[in-house]
């Protein structure tokens, strides 16, 4: 399992990461948590109908300040809202995905999650290079020149647009590593990670959690 204390952030000033760290995770009530996200779903569907929510200008400005075109790579959380307004789609995938989706619709941040167990060695953000690429979790491979990506001992394994198979959370997943992008002038994002952690706490019981800024 990766050295949590560890974590270094390569590219400070221009990116910040918020990181939740969840060991002993257990769902606390199933049917609790899928009425929450129904309710959330659906007050997100009334207040934003088809207008692009204000808050996805801080991710969209943070891949500009990589020259990475959002339009073309696009941060996750804008993705899952297109699907939602679009198709009126949201993944169902198991709780600790579900509820981390939910949240970044929420806020209009870019979420990573990551089984600690699938993680080796210390972690490292940072852009990536020529040699930066992974399995994605719908099995293509992606590539991560000059992109932002998480790294560890056995390479990358996650960025804000897309998370690898390699670390994914699994139903069996039980020590959580979950990072939130965020531009470092983003107002709200000591709010957004107090107010992440919270509702993890609130559906998940877990014998240890941490938070701190990278």
């Amino acid at each position: 399992m990766a050295n949590l204390e560890a974590i270094r952030n390569q590219l400070p000033g221009k990116l910040s990461a918020g990181i939740n760290v969840y060991l002993g995770i257990s769902l606390r009530d199933g049917t609790r948590l899928a009425e929450y996200i129904r309710g959330q779903l659906a007050a997100l569907r009334q207040s934003h109908n088809k207008e692009m929510p204000a808050g996805f200008s801080h991710s969209r400005r943070l891949y500009r300040s990589f020259h990475i075109d959002p339009t073309r790579h696009r941060p996750s959380s804008e993705a899952l809202w297109r699907r939602l307004r679009d198709r009126d789609d949201f993944p169902s995938v198991h709780p600790p995905v579900d509820l981390t989706n939910l949240l970044s619709l929420k806020f209009q941040v870019c979420f990573g999650l990551y089984d600690l167990e699938r993680v080796q060695g210390p972690v490292v953000i940072t852009l990536g290079d020529a040699g930066d690429s992974y399995e994605g979790i719908r099995k293509e491979t992606l590539h991560f020149a000059g992109r932002i990506v998480l790294r560890d001992g056995r390479g990358a394994f996650g960025n804000p647009s897309a998370d690898s198979l390699r670390a994914s959370v699994h139903e069996g997943s039980r020590n959580i590593l979950q990072v939130l992008f965020f531009h470092p002038l983003d107002p709200l994002r000591e709010q957004v990670l107090a107010e992440t952690t919270s509702a993890f706490r609130e559906f998940f019981t877990m014998t240890e959690q941490r938070s701190f800024f990278a």
